[in-house]
């Protein structure tokens, strides 16, 4: 009995300490991103930041998920402005001169360098299962875009998440449904060309969407959204090039997309809903959306309640600003797309 509570009393103190050196969340900024849209619901935010320093929030918009008319749409904060510019169509779906399909998942991100040049990422087609990848650029951030390219045959490019550079190689996470099957496209180019890498994974994991961590130089984690409960995990000790069988951790998640970032001071953030799935249930409120900070990917504590309503509050992105801030965006009962600002100290 005494061990007992001795062990009791340790582990209490244990928490304790750590709870005293988490870092603090303060909120500096958050709000809806536009004021009035051409389109009646929206889905699927993306955020990065330029070598200027603007703001990039991308997204889909269009009558509805899946319908033909469903475009990307691109707003953007000036470094020191308080207010987004009015959403402009960026990609359309357009596959020839007569043919519309819709936009999917678009994925912001800047590469590494002084230029910082932009690459878009974006699906088209149907029916999910019949996507096609394509990639637009941009050199003068993002106010101008190359046309579309479509990637190779087998190829869709980052899923949800942003890509990760890794050395030199881009490291894109990617998925598949219905298999329901998580996989990586590497470039060795700055994304002029890829090749696909595979994931171990037995058949009782249905896991989409990866988020990469860079736990140490050539080690990464994925953490993965799943239909069993709980998130996914997978990890790389070669920078990616190879990744080990995945498994289930023991992080709840009910079918909800996630993101998560390594942070330059050494900690790891993600936003997500903590909840896990009710038996016999495929899908779960997509409410409350949190983010957590983590000191080892494996252990997470919530810092700040993004959203805690009853509604759909989903598909978060995050990015570390330029100087140390995080910008945060995600769907906002899919009639928005809401921003959040903060600062850890």
């Amino acid at each position: 009995m005494r061990g007992a509570l001795l062990l009791g009393l340790v582990l209490a103190f244990a928490a304790h300490l750590q709870a005293q050196l988490l870092p603090k969340a303060v909120v500096l900024d958050s709000g809806r991103v536009f004021v009035r849209a051409p389109f009646a619901s929206c889905h699927a935010s993306t955020v990065c930041q330029t070598a200027e320093g603007d703001l990039l929030v991308a997204f889909f918009g269009g009558s509805w998920e899946g319908c033909q008319d469903v475009c990307v749409w691109l707003c953007r904060k000036p470094a020191g402005a308080a207010v987004w510019s009015q959403p402009v169509c960026v990609a359309n779906g357009f596959v020839d001169s007569a043919t519309q399909h819709p936009c999917w998942n678009p994925v912001l991100y800047k590469l590494p360098g002084r230029k910082g040049e932009l690459m878009l990422f974006y699906k088209t087609g149907v029916f999910i299962p019949e996507w096609v990848g394509h990639v637009m650029r941009s050199g003068d951030g993002g106010r101008t875009w190359s046309a579309p390219e479509t990637l190779a045959d087998g190829l869709l490019g980052p899923i949800k998440n942003k890509p990760l550079q890794v050395g030199r190689r881009l490291i894109a996470p990617s998925s598949t449904e219905p298999a329901w099957k998580p996989h990586f496209e590497v470039s060795a180019n700055r994304g002029r060309s890829w090749r696909r890498v595979g994931v171990p994974c037995d058949s009782s994991i249905l896991a989409i969407q990866p988020a990469i961590l860079q736990l140490g130089a050539d080690s990464l984690m994925a953490l993965c959204r799943t239909k069993n409960g709980f998130l996914a995990q997978a990890l790389s000790a070669d920078g990616g090039l190879h990744w080990q069988e995945m498994v289930l951790t023991n992080i709840p998640n009910n079918n909800s997309g996630i993101d998560a970032v390594t942070l330059s001071s050494g900690w790891y953030a993600m936003v997500y809903t903590p909840l896990g799935l009710t038996p016999g249930s495929e899908f779960g409120p997509r409410s409350p959306l949190v983010l957590a900070v983590s000191a080892d990917g494996e252990h997470w504590h919530q810092l700040l309640t993004l959203e805690s309503q009853p509604g759909e509050y989903s598909y978060p992105s995050i990015v570390e600003g330029c100087d140390g801030s995080l910008h945060i965006v995600y769907t906002f009962q899919r009639k928005q797309i809401k921003y959040a600002h903060v600062r850890m100290e």
